[in-house]
């Protein structure tokens, strides 16, 4: 065990699985760091989305600005059916918009997307009612059934500012664990960041990111429990 409640995979794996379950068990919302390539992020995020084999599958959104639609839909493509009862998109524009149209007919190909045009008050709303419609589909959500990420807080804070963002991304969390979620958000910025640190209360955990010869390493830090991984890799949660 290294200092400040680290941990490798083999010393103390059973004390990370635990922590990991509980998450699980109560809902829970991650903050996931680092500036790493848009591929890497999507394949952490798909991972964090679940199992495609799980049974019954996961209820899946994914909250992407415009440029990282593609990315989005690869990760729900990934995780799951995608079917309207299983996942969804929800971004914004124009373009956006007709591929949304497009994509009705075909709803077991394209996931349905939801375009949002106006104010973070508008977002806030599809989101509640995503979370919503999922909860009827299911009879109910089950712990850790819904899964959302969600890419845009880079975006808001510009958009929005720091205020704003952090009374946003509060209120989602909360949703999202009223429905026993696993939720992360997106934050490409150092650990030890300014912004990194004014987030952090909102979430059980952070997940930080990292490129270590090729590869995209992880590093947990549980904010209730003084126990932090050593830098494992994807996959090795």
């Amino acid at each position: 065990m290294v200092a400040g409640g680290g941990m490798g995979p083999d010393d103390d794996g059973v004390s990370f699985a635990h922590a990991l379950a509980t998450l699980k068990e109560q809902g829970s919302a991650l903050l996931v760091v680092g500036s790493v390539p848009e591929e890497m992020f999507a394949d952490a995020s798909a991972t964090m989305l679940g199992d495609p084999s799980a049974d019954p599958p996961r209820r899946r959104l994914v909250v992407a600005p415009e440029p990282n639609r593609s990315s989005a839909i690869r990760r729900l493509r990934e995780t799951g059916p995608l079917s309207s009862e299983y996942a969804r998109l929800v971004t914004r524009g124009e373009e956006a918009r007709s591929a949304a149209a497009a994509s009705r007919p075909l709803d077991q190909i394209t996931p349905r997307t939801h375009v949002i045009d106006g104010s973070i008050r508008d977002l806030g709303t599809t989101v509640a009612e995503v979370i919503e419609e999922f909860d009827l589909f299911a009879g109910g959500l089950d712990a850790a059934e819904f899964r959302m990420a969600f890419d845009c807080l880079p975006t808001m804070l510009s958009a929005y500012g720091r205020e704003t963002a952090f009374r946003f991304v509060h209120v989602m969390v909360a949703q999202a664990r009223a429905v026993s979620g696993l939720v992360h958000f997106r934050l490409p910025r150092d650990m030890d960041s300014e912004l990194v640190r004014l987030f952090q209360p909102l979430f059980d955990a952070t997940v930080e990111l990292r490129i270590d010869g090729g590869e995209l390493n992880q590093r947990w830090h549980f904010r209730d429990r003084d126990l932090t991984s050593d830098w494992l890799p994807l996959g090795g949660t």
